[in-house]
């Protein structure tokens, strides 16, 4: 009965609790704002790094041998660069990470890096270019050889010298020549495109810059936390208050 009664003395509660926060709404600059600065120095310092953060990105084409792009692999090949991290964003893609406090330190440690490394990709990628090269012309002297050999059984076949046991010889040869001509023709072809379409390494990018400080994060997480603790307080500060006038009365 008497839950009936305030309910009925009290037909516009949220408009009184509106009414309430207006009457103290200095509280949603105050808080809010006392929680962003704690939220930026709390998180500054638990997120405290090094200053300056070196970024690299190398292009690896059509490398794919495990030990030159496997990211464990090439931090291991550099054991005295501290703060180094290695990412391989995407397929052919290397990225390369250095940090630190001295600009000049990052600069130069993530130069060392990504030069020993680019050179170590041009000479595996040169290497593989000179042996299919080398294999190409190989291939493509046999290639000479075998269309002489069709040349010459072509010409025995439409001579019109041959016995009938000769011409089926030689018609035998001029298939099996025929054939692995035509086989290292299809060979030679492929290895041209491949090298045609041979992706070489490169270095796509290096920078250094300072490292991210996550401000504007850090606010935004405050605003959000301190309007919601302001929001809180005022409705425990009006429910107290309420309470109180309940009881006394």
């Amino acid at each position: 009965m008497v839950a009936g009664l305030t309910a009925e003395k009290r037909p516009f509660v949220l408009y009184e609790y509106l009414r309430f926060f207006w009457q103290r709404k200095w509280w949603f600059l105050v808080v809010p704002l006392a929680t962003i600065v704690l939220t930026v120095i709390a998180g500054r310092l638990l997120l405290q790094g090094e200053k300056y953060t070196g970024k690299a990105v190398v292009f690896t084409g059509s490398i794919d041998v495990k030990e030159l792009t496997d990211p464990k692999n090439i931090e291991a090949k550099f054991p005295d660069v501290k703060n180094l991290d290695v990412v391989v964003p995407e397929e052919q893609y290397v990225q390369i990470t250095v940090k630190g406090d001295d600009e000049q330190d990052v600069s130069r440690e993530l130069k060392l890096v990504v030069s020993e490394y680019s050179q170590e990709l041009e000479r595996h990628s040169q290497e593989r270019i000179d042996v299919t090269t080398k294999y190409l012309h190989a291939l493509e002297e046999r290639e000479r050889a075998l269309q002489q050999k069709v040349d010459y059984y072509s010409e025995q076949v439409q001579s019109g010298r041959l016995n009938p046991e000769q011409l089926d010889d030689i018609s035998d040869l001029l298939v099996e020549s025929e054939n692995n001509l035509t086989e290292v023709m299809e060979r030679v072809n492929r290895i041209r495109g491949n090298l045609v379409f041979y992706e070489k390494p490169a270095v796509l990018s290096e920078t250094v810059a300072k490292s991210k400080t996550y401000t504007g994060q850090l606010a935004a997480i405050g605003l959000v936390l301190g309007l919601f603790l302001t929001v809180v307080w005022l409705v425990l500060w009006k429910y107290i208050l309420d309470a109180r006038r309940y009881y006394s009365s």
